[in-house]
């Protein structure tokens, strides 16, 4: 004899079916706020940590803000300026300085959200919460077991630098001014921009967009002569610190040392710079920048900056389904995903360079 299915059991199991659809679809349309919180939630655990293991061991090193709070002097005039002053509001407490780092960290990643914004990209709150947790970028800014993660001068760089992204999607006269001025004082704070001062200038020469020319000369020509030409002139302990910098920690010789930048720059100028836009050109120069410091500080933290290239330049490559039971799903392999996976293989080589350079 077949027993015939109780009508209640049904109409439960139904229920619950529907139940844990519209549970999983609140989880999945809502992962961008879980992605915020946990990366948000995650560097406020790293700076009591850094406080914790520093309180039980006071001999542990703060790595790279122990070495910004002992007043270095090799920096941009612009950057060191910025670095002596929040040196002042710390009252001579490395613990306050820290705090200091670990806000300009928080406040440059919350600040890529009114990036994404301003170049448009859809679900953006997503992308956001996808690059909060970043791992590569987590680990470059936020995150060390061994002293502490923050390097605030880069902090201070991408500041100035997402401030000219904020501006460089608008199409008013006063934003193109605005993102050559925030795009030279990253360049002052920092020399990863540098670089395209040549290809921006060949660009608009190949282009004759002598407006551009003009603006781009009128922003930036004064910035630099201000902030950098000026005391590379007349502060001897400045062009003496530059120098030894970029020398120190390579025994390679120069000649050799500026060809993988002096390649990317031929490269780039005959085979792409015509068909490039000025945020093209900007990340290539980091790139190029990245290159020739790596022989000083073999740190793959130099080439964080293709990540917003990754992020900010939208391509779907492949999609595929995914039936988890619960519900069936489709995946959209896109540049965000994929710029995420590549971020876990740059952890990975972080830590391989680490391991048989550094350890």
């Amino acid at each position: 004899m077949i027993e015939k299915p109780d009508k209640h059991s049904y109409e439960m199991e139904k229920t619950l079916e529907k139940h844990s659809k519209s549970l999983f679809e609140k989880i999945i349309g809502n992962k961008g706020i879980i992605f915020f919180f946990m990366g948000v939630t995650a560097r406020i655990f790293m700076l009591f940590y850094y406080y914790y293991t520093h309180m039980i061991d006071p001999h542990r090193g703060w790595g790279d803000v122990g070495l910004n709070f002992r007043q270095p002097i090799f920096y941009p005039p612009l950057c060191l300026g910025l670095l002596n002053f929040f040196r002042y509001l710390s009252f001579g407490s490395i613990e306050i300085f820290a705090f200091y780092a670990f806000l300009w960290d928080l406040l440059t990643s919350l600040m890529f959200y009114f990036v994404l914004k301003s170049f448009g990209i859809k679900n953006k709150n997503y992308v956001f919460g996808l690059f909060l947790i970043n791992p590569f970028w987590f680990l470059n800014n936020s995150f060390s077991l061994i002293n502490c993660g923050y390097h605030i001068t880069d902090s201070f760089f991408f500041f100035f630098f997402f401030m000219a992204l904020i501006f460089y999607p608008k199409k008013e006269l006063r934003y193109k001014y605005l993102f050559y001025l925030f795009l030279g004082l990253s360049m002052c704070t920092k020399y990863y921009t540098l670089p395209a001062l040549v290809f921006l200038f060949l660009k608009n020469l190949y282009d004759k967009n002598w407006k551009e020319m003009k603006i781009f000369l009128v922003t930036i020509a004064p910035l630099l002569i201000i902030f950098i030409l000026i005391p590379f002139s007349y502060l001897d302990y400045y062009s003496k610190e530059l120098f030894t910098w970029y020398s120190y920690g390579s025994y390679v010789p120069l000649h050799i040392r500026i060809i993988p930048i002096v390649s990317i720059f031929l490269i780039f100028t005959f085979f792409r710079l015509k068909k490039s836009d000025p945020f093209e050109i900007i990340i290539v120069s980091i790139v190029a920048m990245a290159s020739f410091m790596f022989f000083s500080y073999p740190y793959l933290r130099w080439f964080q900056s293709i990540i917003f290239y990754g992020i900010l330049k939208k391509k779907d490559f492949f999609t595929f389904n995914l039936n988890l039971g619960v519900r069936k799903i489709e995946i959209v392999i896109d540049n965000h995903l994929l710029t995420f996976f590549l971020s876990m293989f740059g952890v990975l080589l972080s830590y391989l360079f680490i391991l048989f350079i550094f350890g």
